[in-house]
């Protein structure tokens, strides 16, 4: 499967230091009451995507996170369990992850197919699958939003995400505009439904000649490995790379099964 990048967008939290919330009400004169974190990342990212490219109201959203709003999973449950209260309206509301889709679409006037989707394991990659499934039928274009929102303490986040402890976490929020088309593309992404061994990953790697990234989980393949970590990695990678102009494979691991991300550049 081969979904070309039109545009794409990043906030990565150790290099853009800016208030998120700052940010889009004097920038982006955007109203950000009765939101919280989560909801204001996710946000950022469309509006600095739409600053780059037309989008089309029809066009398809689609969202995806590694573990969610853990920001208001963890308020809701000190109200609830720590407390003995009632969970406040807002955060009620805030919880669903359709409310942040509902957000960003609003954002930039998304009327089209709209859907918050996330998985066990290799969620970046079956957002893809997803959405290339969908705008085959379609004829559409559809856009990818990722975003992950690191939150203290974040021992508990790397035992949920089974990520090694040196690693740092981060809060990244990350989207690319997709299409089947190549016209005007700046990148392909290649990918597929197929689950890989550790044996079939050293032979893959044999014929590889593009800088190639590893998740911190593949703790068996001795790669290049970043320093940092979002369930979402791979996006913000791919982003960098596109604005290198470089070819990239990442491999992605979760207890021993395999799963890669092909991007070539279409602008060198």
């Amino acid at each position: 499967m081969k979904l070309y990048v039109k545009s794409f967008s990043s906030y990565k939290s150790d290099i853009d230091k800016l208030d998120v919330k700052k940010e889009l009400k004097q920038t982006y004169k955007q109203d950000t009451r009765r939101k919280d974190a989560f909801i204001h990342l996710a946000m950022l990212g469309i509006v600095k995507l739409k600053d780059k490219i037309d989008i089309n109201p029809m066009d398809e959203l689609y969202m995806t996170s590694g573990v969610g709003n853990i920001d208001i999973l963890q308020r809701v449950d000190e109200y609830v369990n720590g407390q003995g209260q009632c969970i406040k309206p807002f955060d009620f509301i805030n919880i669903l992850g359709n409310t942040t889709s509902y957000y960003v679409a609003h954002a930039v006037g998304l009327k089209g197919k709209n859907i918050f989707q996330t998985s066990e394991y290799f969620t970046f990659i079956h957002s893809l699958i997803s959405i290339y499934s969908s705008i085959s039928t379609s004829k559409k274009e559809a856009i990818l939003g990722s975003i992950d929102l690191s939150h203290e303490p974040k021992e508990i986040l790397q035992r949920v995400l089974d990520v090694p402890t040196k690693y740092e976490l981060l809060s990244s929020v990350n989207y690319q505009y997709l299409s089947l088309e190549s016209s005007d593309a700046l990148a392909s992404l290649e990918f597929d439904i197929k689950i890989y061994s550790h044996d079939e990953i050293k032979t893959l790697l044999k014929n590889i000649t593009c800088d190639v990234i590893t998740s911190p989980r593949c703790i068996n393949l001795e790669l290049q490995k970043e320093t940092y970590f979002f369930e979402n990695l791979p996006s913000y990678l791919i982003n960098k790379y596109i604005e290198d102009n470089s070819d990239l494979l990442y491999i992605d691991c979760f207890k021993n099964k395999y799963k890669i991300l092909k991007l070539t550049s279409m602008k060198k």
